[in-house]
């Protein structure tokens, strides 16, 4: 006889809540804020409102670009900042408050090879 599995809980936000949307720049509600001033928020807006957590990428001040890991991207106004992709991580959704930004077409086109250096195949 086959288990059965559960089936995934989805977390409907309130309408109250934060409209988080993909490619979004935020600043950065932790401790690092001088190193990391800013996250950008690369998840898809279908996953990011059901499950109430965000897949973030850090934007590091003062940090030197590696070749496609971390290359250098903009926040609109702000200058240019390294995507520290090596650092991706899920942020509790309410956390993230009024966006700065939003990354360019060329800068969003610089997320996925990133993220292929970091966990593809070498």
């Amino acid at each position: 006889m086959a288990a059965t599995l559960p089936r995934p809980v989805w977390r409907v936000p309130s309408s109250s809540g934060p409209e988080l949307t993909q490619f979004h720049i935020y600043p950065n509600p932790g401790t690092k804020q001088v190193e990391i001033p800013y996250l950008v928020a690369i998840q898809n807006d279908h996953i990011s409102s059901r499950t109430g957590a965000t897949v973030v990428i850090p934007l590091r001040a003062n940090a030197h670009p590696v070749e496609i890991m971390a290359p250098l991207v903009e926040v609109p106004g702000r200058g240019l900042f390294v995507l520290s992709t090596d650092e991706i991580f899920a942020i509790d959704s309410v956390r993230l408050r009024h966006a700065v930004g939003i990354l360019s077409q060329s800068d969003r086109a610089k997320i996925k090879p990133a993220l292929d250096k970091v966990i593809g195949d070498y």
